[in-house]
């Protein structure tokens, strides 16, 4: 599988974590999304999840399912989607992300091709993700 990004659906007690993106200048800043990141070339897109998600929010997690590839809406960037359970659980976040959330997907209102978690609007990939795994469960 080729990726150029992955991202990690923790799933912990019936629950997912999600985070919401710092303010960094980039594309994604302020978006909710799944803890992932871009991949090294020296790694696989299974690998990337698991590095990126302990760079971003501190723990350890353990592969359980690789759910799909996901392409950006402009089609300019794959991500690959694992399911994942946690190894470890003490979350300690980056600079990269602002807030953590642990939600049950009875939490999430869908409105227009969105979730809305509280205050929070969840678009885009991760929405689509979160879609068809729930689709899926």
């Amino acid at each position: 599988m080729e990726c150029d990004a992955a991202v990690a659906l923790i799933i912990d007690n019936d629950n997912f974590l999600l985070i919401k993106r710092a303010d960094l200048g980039d594309p994604w800043s302020g978006q909710m999304a799944l803890p992932g990141g871009h991949r090294e070339k020296s790694e696989t897109c299974c690998d990337t999840a698991v590095r990126e998600t302990y760079e971003e929010v501190g723990i350890k997690i353990r592969i359980t399912k690789y759910l799909g590839n996901y392409f950006t809406l402009n089609k300019t960037l794959s991500v690959a989607a694992f399911l994942a359970e946690c190894v470890t659980k003490n979350v300690k976040i980056d600079n990269e992300v602002s807030k953590f959330f642990w939600v049950g997907f009875r939490e999430l209102k869908e409105y227009d091709g969105t979730f809305r978690y509280g205050s929070y609007i969840i678009f885009g990939l991760t929405y689509r993700i979160l879609k068809d795994f729930s689709n899926m469960h």
